[in-house]
């Protein structure tokens, strides 16, 4: 059986709520109790009891048709749905005067009388209700719940700091949000939230990113290196030229005339395997002080030009 999870036509944030949803539903939650818990996130306007409809607002299009579903196939009274943009849906909702009823879900119980394997009951509906997710696959790594109101964004942030869940407060573009920014935290909010397989995708996408960051990152050293190298056995080659034209390299002690003249003939050896060439064979070292002894040369070469 194929998982939504690898349906690449919708979002990584469209997955997981798909998921929330799916268990949603088929928990064995009354219509009332569901509607409840997601209306305790998304509820905008209900003034008093004599105000109708209850007006709801969540992010997306599959949440707005779950909460009308709750409230239309199960007698509950009757919901509208109103496309307020690309991603807002406004929800109207007549519950023949039992509105208030939907005020009664109550958080703390569920955290103070419920293991935390049953904090799901209570994260699903805020993130269906209020959530989104960046694409971890472009290396970004951002979770934000945007409630219908500031007020709710306090109460809220005090709700997950209890949960001890380590979202952080922001303000922008008038609007107010928490939200979580590290791997970890996102991984911990899915696994409690009751979004396992896309936890298992998010980790999956995770320990892809890091073996290629590994890689790129040695691939970055070893052509620094490589570079490194190159620009040195230029400037050794420079070196070795100058002395050539002009001292001639036989004037050269034998020892740094053999070094310059197997210079000269393998510029693609590394210092270590040019000096297993030498007679008798040096290490790198005995190399690098060699090739100094020559650049040392070049430079009073250079020196008494300048002095002419």
């Amino acid at each position: 059986m194929t998982s939504n999870l690898d349906d690449v036509s919708k979002s990584f944030s469209s997955k997981v709520r798909d998921e929330l949803l799916s268990r949603l539903c088929s928990y064995h939650w009354s219509a009332s109790a569901a509607l409840t818990a997601l209306a305790a996130f998304a509820v905008v306007a209900l003034k008093d009891r004599d105000v109708r409809p209850l007006v709801m607002r969540v992010s997306r299009l599959e949440t707005a048709s779950l909460i009308s579903s709750l409230v239309n196939d199960n007698g509950l009274g009757r919901a509208k749905i109103q496309n307020l943009g690309k991603r807002d849906q406004q929800i109207e909702i007549d519950l023949n005067g039992r509105e208030w009823e939907l005020f009664n879900f109550d958080f703390y119980a569920i955290v103070q009388t419920k293991p935390q394997s049953d904090w799901w009951l209570i994260l699903a509906p805020l993130f269906l209700a209020a959530g989104s997710m960046a694409d971890p696959a472009k290396r970004i790594y951002h979770l934000e719940i945007v409630p219908v109101s500031a007020e709710m964004n306090e109460q809220l942030y005090e709700l997950l700091q209890i949960l001890e869940l380590p979202f952080r407060k922001t303000g922008k573009k008038g609007r107010s949000s928490v939200y979580l920014s590290s791997g970890d935290d996102i991984a911990d909010f899915l696994r409690l939230s009751g979004a396992h397989l896309a936890l298992l995708r998010f980790e999956e996408i995770r320990s892809e990113l890091e073996l290629l960051g590994t890689v790129q990152r040695q691939v970055n050293f070893d052509e620094a290196n490589i570079e490194r190298m190159t620009n040195a056995v230029e400037r050794q080659i420079e070196s070795i030229k100058l002395i050539d034209e002009t001292v001639g390299l036989d004037s050269l002690p034998l020892h740094l005339a053999q070094t310059a003249q197997l210079r000269l003939q393998y510029p693609e050896l590394s210092l270590v395997d040019l000096g297993e060439l030498m007679s008798p064979p040096i290490g790198k070292s005995g190399m690098n002080h060699r090739m100094r002894r020559l650049r040392l040369l070049a430079d009073k070469i250079i020196e008494s030009r300048e002095q002419r």
